[in-house]
């Protein structure tokens, strides 16, 4: 027998990497802005009034440069236009109204993350400038004045309401001294601070519950006459009042009207009324005068007597009409509870 012969071995062929398919790569995060990079934390109250007081200075000076171009532009906000220059506008609003409350809002929110801020006028975009505010105007005069449980507010516990003009018809027909700017501060549903400030007389007035009023007011240096029954009531609303008034007709002898939810219940705050009624309006427009005027134990409420809440998930109506008074309350009530009496008054 021969040698046996083997078949050579065939050569391996050459090992291929199988390569697996890549993940899509994912675009850098972006960065967030400025007001969430912010870190929320708890801060002393009288900082965020000392930066509702700047700031309504500050959307004060954007009001009057409007005003002064005559260019208003004013239009009705449930029809986005007005088409007839003497077309009555029933809820006006103007450039005024939403600059400045863009300047407010987004400057608060940059200052203060976390707390919730409910405008008049919606959600808006920013502005060009987000203006810096001093949290330091009254910190270190009226800190040490303020309820110790102020010094530290939980962002989350804070709703911040807004009517960059209060009295836009008021605006628009050129009754200026009555325009006023709203700031009103809950602290848990509770109006517990507040700001109003006439743009076109510089004159403000703050107040804390709990503190008392500071600003541009005229203190009482007696208390009025009590038996002087003299009521204020929006110049719109007199007809849709007069059930209303009827029912208390014995307790009102004076009878006025005038223009701006703040400045009406300003007016009963210096003793220049006894009391204001309104049929309807909304949280912004009484959260900042309720404030002030509970801030040295006078009282707002419903025409049944019930306190009104302003956490940040509230209905934004006050549907149940407005009482507002420094004394004797009780005898302003035109309903005390009858429910079925607001709705007829205001037909």
């Amino acid at each position: 027998r021969g040698p046996k012969i083997l078949a050579p071995k065939p050569t391996p062929a050459p090992l291929r990497l199988l390569r697996l398919p890549s993940s899509p790569r994912r675009p850098p995060a972006a960065r967030p802005n400025a007001v969430a990079m912010a870190e929320s934390k708890p801060f002393a109250l009288s900082r965020l009034v000392s930066a509702c007081v700047d700031v309504a200075r500050k959307a004060g000076v954007v009001i009057r440069r409007i005003q002064k171009t005559g260019n208003l532009g004013a239009k009705d906000k449930a029809q986005k236009s007005k088409s007839n220059v003497n077309e009555e506008l029933l809820d006006p609003v103007t450039v005024a109204d939403i600059e400045s409350q863009k300047i407010i809002e987004y400057a608060l929110q940059k200052t203060f993350p976390g707390i919730t801020i409910v405008g008049e006028e919606g959600k808006l975009d920013p502005p060009d400038t987000i203006p810096a505010l001093d949290t330091k105007l009254l910190e270190s005069k009226y800190q040490a004045s303020l309820p110790k449980m102020y010094d530290s507010v939980s962002p989350e516990d804070v709703s911040v309401w807004i009517d960059p003009i209060d009295g836009t018809k008021s605006f628009i027909m050129g009754n200026l001294d009555v325009v006023t700017t709203l700031i009103g501060i809950s602290i848990r549903g509770n109006p517990t601070a507040g700001i109003v400030y006439y743009p076109f007389k510089s004159k403000i007035v703050w107040g804390v519950v709990g503190f008392g009023i500071r600003g541009d007011l005229k203190y009482l240096s007696s208390i009025p006459d009590r038996n002087r029954r003299k009521a204020l009531i929006w110049f719109a609303e007199k007809e849709k009042l007069q059930l209303a008034l009827k029912s208390i007709q014995k307790s009102i002898r004076t009878l006025e009207t005038s223009g701006s939810a703040g400045n009406m219940i300003l007016k009963v705050v210096q003793g220049e009324v006894d009391a204001y009624f309104q049929t309807a309006n909304n949280k912004w427009d009484t959260c900042a005068p309720e404030a002030i005027i509970r801030s040295i134990g006078g009282n707002l409420t419903d025409f049944y007597g019930k306190q009104y809440r302003y956490h940040k998930d509230v209905e934004h109506r006050n549907s149940k009409g407005i009482l507002a008074t420094m004394f004797d309350h009780s005898t302003y009530l035109p309903f005390c509870g009858d429910e079925g009496h607001l709705s007829e008054s205001s037909k």
